[in-house]
Protein backbone atom coordinates (compact mmCIF):
# COMPACT_ATOMS: atom_id res chain seq x y z
CA UNK A 1 0.00 0.00 0.00
CA UNK A 2 2.88 2.39 0.73
CA UNK A 3 4.16 2.04 -2.83
CA UNK A 4 0.83 3.23 -4.23
CA UNK A 5 1.62 6.67 -2.76
CA UNK A 6 5.03 6.77 -4.46
CA UNK A 7 3.76 8.57 -7.54
CA UNK A 8 6.97 10.54 -8.18
CA UNK A 9 10.04 9.15 -9.93
CA UNK A 10 13.67 9.81 -9.19
CA UNK A 11 17.20 8.73 -10.00
CA UNK A 12 19.77 8.14 -7.25
CA UNK A 13 23.45 8.41 -8.11
CA UNK A 14 26.49 7.56 -5.99
CA UNK A 15 29.99 9.00 -6.24
CA UNK A 16 32.30 6.05 -7.04
CA UNK A 17 35.48 7.95 -7.84
CA UNK A 18 36.72 10.99 -9.66
CA UNK A 19 38.22 11.96 -12.96
CA UNK A 20 40.16 14.96 -14.21
CA UNK A 21 39.06 16.92 -17.26
CA UNK A 22 42.10 16.92 -19.58
CA UNK A 23 41.26 20.33 -21.04
CA UNK A 24 40.45 22.28 -17.86
CA UNK A 25 42.24 20.25 -15.19
CA UNK A 26 39.01 20.29 -13.18
CA UNK A 27 38.38 17.26 -10.98
CA UNK A 28 34.88 15.85 -11.49
CA UNK A 29 33.08 13.08 -9.63
CA UNK A 30 32.36 9.76 -11.34
CA UNK A 31 28.71 8.90 -10.70
CA UNK A 32 26.98 5.54 -10.84
CA UNK A 33 23.20 5.20 -10.97
CA UNK A 34 22.12 2.95 -8.08
CA UNK A 35 18.35 3.43 -8.35
CA UNK A 36 15.80 4.77 -10.79
CA UNK A 37 12.10 4.40 -10.13
CA UNK A 38 9.17 5.35 -7.90
CA UNK A 39 9.59 7.47 -4.80
CA UNK A 40 7.88 10.09 -2.67
CA UNK A 41 9.08 13.34 -1.10
CA UNK A 42 7.78 14.25 2.32
CA UNK A 43 8.59 16.68 5.09
CA UNK A 44 8.58 14.88 8.40
CA UNK A 45 8.20 18.07 10.41
CA UNK A 46 9.07 21.73 10.35
CA UNK A 47 12.60 20.95 11.48
CA UNK A 48 15.07 23.58 10.35
CA UNK A 49 18.83 23.87 10.66
CA UNK A 50 20.47 27.29 10.55
CA UNK A 51 24.09 28.13 9.97
CA UNK A 52 25.83 31.47 9.86
CA UNK A 53 28.72 32.00 7.48
CA UNK A 54 30.19 35.27 6.31
CA UNK A 55 27.57 37.23 8.23
CA UNK A 56 24.66 35.53 6.45
CA UNK A 57 22.18 33.11 7.96
CA UNK A 58 21.13 30.12 5.88
CA UNK A 59 18.28 27.77 6.72
CA UNK A 60 17.83 24.19 5.53
CA UNK A 61 14.71 22.13 5.96
CA UNK A 62 15.26 18.40 6.10
CA UNK A 63 12.93 16.20 4.15
CA UNK A 64 12.40 12.48 3.75
CA UNK A 65 12.53 10.57 0.49
CA UNK A 66 10.57 7.30 0.53
CA UNK A 67 11.67 4.38 -1.65
CA UNK A 68 10.12 0.92 -2.15
CA UNK A 69 11.37 -1.72 0.29
CA UNK A 70 14.12 -3.79 -1.33
CA UNK A 71 14.76 -1.27 -4.12
CA UNK A 72 18.39 -0.48 -3.17
CA UNK A 73 20.56 0.37 -0.17
CA UNK A 74 21.21 4.08 0.15
CA UNK A 75 24.53 5.44 1.35
CA UNK A 76 25.22 8.75 3.06
CA UNK A 77 25.91 11.34 0.35
CA UNK A 78 23.94 9.72 -2.49
CA UNK A 79 22.39 12.25 -4.88
CA UNK A 80 18.64 11.99 -5.56
CA UNK A 81 17.14 13.88 -8.52
CA UNK A 82 13.36 13.97 -8.97
CA UNK A 83 12.50 13.36 -12.62
CA UNK A 84 8.69 13.52 -12.38
CA UNK A 85 6.25 14.49 -9.67
CA UNK A 86 2.53 14.77 -9.07
CA UNK A 87 3.22 17.99 -7.13
CA UNK A 88 4.18 21.21 -8.89
CA UNK A 89 7.79 22.31 -8.49
CA UNK A 90 9.32 19.02 -7.33
CA UNK A 91 10.46 17.62 -10.70
CA UNK A 92 14.03 18.78 -11.24
CA UNK A 93 14.83 19.20 -7.55
CA UNK A 94 17.98 17.52 -6.25
CA UNK A 95 18.64 16.22 -2.75
CA UNK A 96 21.64 14.78 -0.91
CA UNK A 97 20.64 11.71 1.08
CA UNK A 98 21.69 11.76 4.72
CA UNK A 99 22.54 8.31 6.05
CA UNK A 100 21.99 4.77 4.95
CA UNK A 101 18.74 2.99 4.25
CA UNK A 102 17.16 2.18 7.59
CA UNK A 103 16.03 -1.37 8.13
CA UNK A 104 13.49 -2.57 10.62
CA UNK A 105 11.00 -5.36 11.02
CA UNK A 106 7.79 -4.85 9.01
CA UNK A 107 9.22 -1.98 6.97
CA UNK A 108 6.65 -0.50 4.57
CA UNK A 109 9.04 1.95 2.86
CA UNK A 110 12.67 3.01 3.09
CA UNK A 111 12.54 6.55 4.52
CA UNK A 112 15.81 8.42 4.12
CA UNK A 113 16.55 11.95 5.36
CA UNK A 114 17.54 14.36 2.62
CA UNK A 115 18.71 17.96 2.29
CA UNK A 116 17.91 19.92 -0.85
CA UNK A 117 20.89 20.83 -2.97
CA UNK A 118 21.18 24.48 -3.95
CA UNK A 119 22.18 24.93 -7.58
Amino acid sequence: MAERLMVDTCTVERVVGETTNDETGEVQPLLETVYSGPCKLQNQSQYEMGAEAGGHMSVEQRSLVHFPVGSFQSKHGDLCAFTTSAAPGIAGQKYRLQGETPYRTFETAYRVYAVQEVA
